[in-house]
Formats: structure tokens, sequence, C-alpha cells
């Protein structure tokens, strides 16, 4: 369908632009002096997923900024001066190097990586740089209960919430099953200002305030909050080793990828001495 738009809108053109080459078969668009824009190469350009009437339109805009492009380069290389051309042309053949081995690395990676990074592999790393992850603000364990008013009996709750006894937790668990509106029993560790967000009541300080509080009751027109505290971590602690799986996991990952193409560099190299692929000449 392209090709068919791209033919269209070429057929249209003979007829107004006499810069396109009228040989067809050639396939030329356009041309500039010895620069000639083909068919082929107004087919890339053109991106996949639009309609025929936005074809047509890019196809129309990009043959004439092709066009500016190349009448504003011919007046460049008439009067830019033969060094400053010179650099431009290292530039763009180093450019040319620099792109083709960023492609063939991208092929090598997406071909050979072991993406797969284990849980033990997570913590092994974690263990071993722990100071590198510090907190910025305050994590928290907390059993979070909230409670409809109505309820004659939530009184148990401030009971259980800070009870050790196992019996008690469970009875608070099966309590919150029946009852709550929303509750959390505390096993994972969460930002102290995200859960503070769900109780009526505003702390300024979260550290001074985790250092000499446990326990946190609030309401509001319908609802009873409870929070008790199981620990907590200030800011500049050693962050929870869940709040950075993602960001080891990346840290492996690109560790791997450095070292594929540390080694793919230096297996080419060492190869290429063996069959004297090179010579260096020092004077």
């Amino acid at each position: 369908m392209k090709n068919l738009i791209i033919i269209l809108l070429i057929t249209t053109l003979f007829s107004c632009n006499s810069f396109i080459n009228r040989d067809v078969d050639n396939k030329i668009v356009a041309q500039v002096g010895s620069n000639k824009l083909t068919l082929s190469q107004l087919e890339m350009a053109i991106p996949e997923n639009i309609n025929d009437i936005d074809s047509i339109s890019f196809a129309q805009n990009y043959i004439e900024k092709w066009v500016r492009d190349h009448l504003l380069l011919e007046k460049a290389e008439i009067n830019l001066d033969k060094k400053t051309q010179q650099s431009i042309e290292v530039m763009i053949d180093n450019y040319r190097t620099s792109l083709l081995l960023f492609k063939y690395q991208q092929m090598i990676i997406r071909q050979k990586l072991d993406t797969v990074v284990t849980e033990k592999q997570i913590i092994d790393y974690y263990k071993k740089h722990a100071d590198n992850f510090r907190l910025d603000s305050c994590v928290v364990k907390a059993i979070y209960v909230q409670l409809p008013k109505s309820l004659y009996d939530r009184y148990k709750v401030r009971q259980w919430i800070r009870s050790k006894k196992e019996e008690d937790i469970i009875s608070l668990e099966d309590y919150c099953y029946q009852n709550a509106r929303n509750f959390n029993m505390g096993e994972n560790w969460q930002y102290f200002n995200r859960i503070m967000s769900n109780v009526p009541r505003k702390i300024t300080d979260g550290s001074r305030f985790l250092k000499y509080n446990k326990y946190i009751e609030a309401t509001d027109s319908l609802y009873t909050y409870y929070l008790y505290f199981l620990d907590y971590k200030l800011p500049n602690d050693t962050t929870p080793v869940v709040f950075v799986e993602d960001k080891i996991k990346d840290i492996i990952l690109n560790h791997r990828k450095v070292k594929l193409i540390d080694d793919l560099e230096n297996n080419i190299y060492n190869d290429a001495v063996d069959q004297k692929k090179f010579i260096i000449h020092t004077n």
C-alpha cells in the first residue's frame, strides 16, 4: 500500500515539479545536482502506522525539505574551505563507526545476554553493597486497620493490635477479614508517608515521631483508624532490599552487558593478533 501511495504521489508531482526525474524506471523522486532521492529512500522515511492521506502529505513535505536541504548543501560545499570539509568528513566517519559498533553490540546483547536474575543473586549483591543503598525517607512495617465507627466491638482491636501473642494477632486478622474497610498486617515495608496518607492525622516530622511513638488511633466522620508500628527505618539507614530489587537487577544486567561486550572485543582482538590481521606502524 505504501509503495502504491508513493507512486501515485510521484505521478501527481510529475506534472508540477520539474525537479522530478521523469525516468520512472530509475525510481528517482527528486534530484539536486548529482544528489538523488530515490523512491526506496522516500519509502523508508515514511512512518509505518499512518493513514494514506497522512502518507501523501508526509511524502510531499519530505521531498520539498530534501530539495531545500540539498540546495543549501550545494552552497555549503562551494563556500566552506577544504579544511572544514575534511574535518566534517572525519566526524561523519567517526559517527558512522560509532553507530555501526553500537548496533552490532546491541545485536550481540539481544542474542547472548543472560537476562535471568535470581532472587539469590539480588540478595548476594545487596549484602555486598548494602552501604550503597541509603534511605531518603522513613519506611515502616506497621499493622494498619480501618474500621467503621458503627462497630460496637471495635475496642478489641486496640488490645489485639499491640499484643505480642500469636493468638491475638490471629484474632485481629480474622476480625479484620470480617469487618475492616481496609487493613494490612505489617508483613512488608512501606513508606511512612504513604501509609500515613490513609490516616486523618498529620505528622510533620516522621523521624522524631517514629522514635517516640509506636501506636496511632484516629477517627473521622465514618471510620476509626488503628496503626501500630512493628519496625521502622529512618533517612540514611540502609534501604530494605524490597525497595531496591529492580535497581539491583538493572545493575547486575548492566554489569553482564559490559562484560559481554568486553569479552567480545577482546576475543576479536586476540583472534586478529593470532591471525596477523592488522599492522600498527610506529614510525
